[in-house]
């Protein structure tokens, strides 16, 4: 099993930063927008990294919940990147 990274909000400064500290880890992206998600997941798959997706919305305690659960199945959770921006409105 590897150190896993999580990296909420699939983007191109969350993606930056998860390919400088995310070599040698398991990386899972979570995004309210699936397909945002999977696409950053793409990139980085080509670019040699382990890496997968899934829909969280950090405005919803039990996505956040089923988040960390499913991260978990693939090692201990070592680091969080939180490159989301959420919106009280």
């Amino acid at each position: 099993m590897k150190d896993v990274l999580l990296l909420v909000g699939a983007g191109q400064i969350g993606m930056a930063i998860a390919r400088r500290i995310g070599f040698d880890k398991k990386i899972i992206i979570g995004d309210k927008n699936l397909v945002n998600a999977k696409k950053i997941a793409d990139i980085m798959y080509n670019a040699g990294f382990d890496v997968n997706y899934l829909e969280v919305d950090l405005a919803d305690r039990i996505s956040i919940k089923n988040y960390i659960q499913e991260a978990q199945k693939y090692g201990q959770i070592g680091m969080l990147i939180n490159a989301a921006g959420v919106s009280p409105s």
